[in-house]
């Protein structure tokens, strides 16, 4: 059993007077109480397991004896290893490439498309998505791109393209007839121009190529739009009895639906025969291009040749085409919108 070494004086708390001469063993802080401490010092006897205080050390540490040699109980720093996977060498940023097909409407975009590296593996593929612009779909055909990007070594900058779009036609192939007019199987019709959406009113139903007008809709007092249809314009006054032409539909639309409306500009209008014979000549033929197109009882437009009507009308614009039979019953024409009532 190990002897308890005399007591030592503690004064202060902790720090030894010189009765205390460092030697190891347990040592009782007073005189037949439990509160002992072990104290270790230099040793050479070299037993395994055998512990003991190295204070020759430039910095003094507890070691222990594994049998063969002393080990120090404090951490410290051991023999370099060999190197471990050089992360260039083993990781690949990849910007993917654009895709035109559209994504997920989402509330925050996420640069990452991969959400670790592993390292473990001989290549690691970090593939971080690409910016692309979205586009704004012009009259059913003429897709614009929203935005425009810019780049240096340090930052990416994006553009707003300019909306609504300027109408070039100094291109050889975007003022043909064959790129601005529609068909009559076309659901929309194209508006190179301007163009406003409304609600049909109720119980009306609008083909694509009629002219429309505003008007308020019952009860609701809402502006909606109605096809531009008259037995009479005598009495039309613009300060009591009013009449009006917005433009000309681009849809076939019915009660409560929307309708595009082109108010101004190039679009394809839809002709008519449903006319007053005593008070307007109607020929199919239009000789030459830019000749007037006058709304006709059922919202159609036709040609007019009476050299100056001696009623009230409503002029819609003039023709863009010309030919034999352009304005004949029920064919579809190209046509510049620009509507007026002309008071008699």
């Amino acid at each position: 059993m190990s002897q308890l070494r005399p007591t030592i004086n503690i004064n202060p708390t902790f720090a030894t007077n010189n009765l205390d001469n460092g030697q190891a063993g347990w040592y009782q802080i007073t005189p037949n109480t439990s509160n002992l401490a072990l104290r270790v010092g230099t040793s050479n006897i070299n037993i395994t397991g055998e512990i003991y205080f190295n204070s020759s050390n430039a910095t003094p540490v507890f070691q222990g004896y594994n049998g063969t040699q002393w080990v120090d109980f404090n951490a410290t720093v051991g023999p370099q290893g060999p190197p471990g996977i050089d992360f260039t060498n083993a990781v690949n940023f990849n910007n993917l490439g654009a895709n035109t097909a559209p994504g997920i409407i989402v509330t925050r975009g996420e640069i990452f498309s991969t959400t670790y590296a592993n390292v473990a593996a001989s290549i690691s593929n970090v593939n971080i998505r690409t910016l692309q612009s979205g586009n704004y779909t012009v009259n059913s055909n003429l897709a614009i791109q929203t935005l425009s990007f810019s780049q240096n070594s340090n930052v990416i900058t994006m553009n707003n393209n300019p909306l609504p779009y300027t109408w070039d036609f100094s291109s050889t192939v975007n003022n043909t007839q064959s790129y601005l007019k529609n068909s009559s199987s076309d659901s929309n019709y194209f508006s190179w121009g301007d163009t406003s959406r409304w609600i049909v009113k109720t119980g009306s139903s609008i083909t694509k190529g009629q002219a429309v007008r505003l008007t308020n809709d019952s009860p609701s007092s809402n502006i909606v739009i109605t096809p531009v249809t008259y037995t009479s314009l005598m009495g039309i006054d613009p300060f009591n009895t009013p009449f009006n032409m917005l433009g000309i539909a681009t849809q076939t639309a019915t009660s409560g639906q929307t309708c595009n409306v082109c108010t101004k500009g190039i679009t394809t209008v839809l002709c008519t025969s449903d006319v007053n014979p005593s008070e307007f000549i109607r020929s199919d033929s239009v000789p030459s291009v830019g000749l007037d197109g006058i709304v006709g009882k059922d919202g159609g437009i036709f040609r007019n040749t009476t050299p100056s009507p001696t009623v009230t009308y409503i002029r819609a614009g003039y023709f863009l085409e010309s030919g034999a039979s352009v304005a004949t019953n029920g064919n579809y024409a190209i046509f510049y919108v620009d509507p007026q009532v002309r008071i008699f």
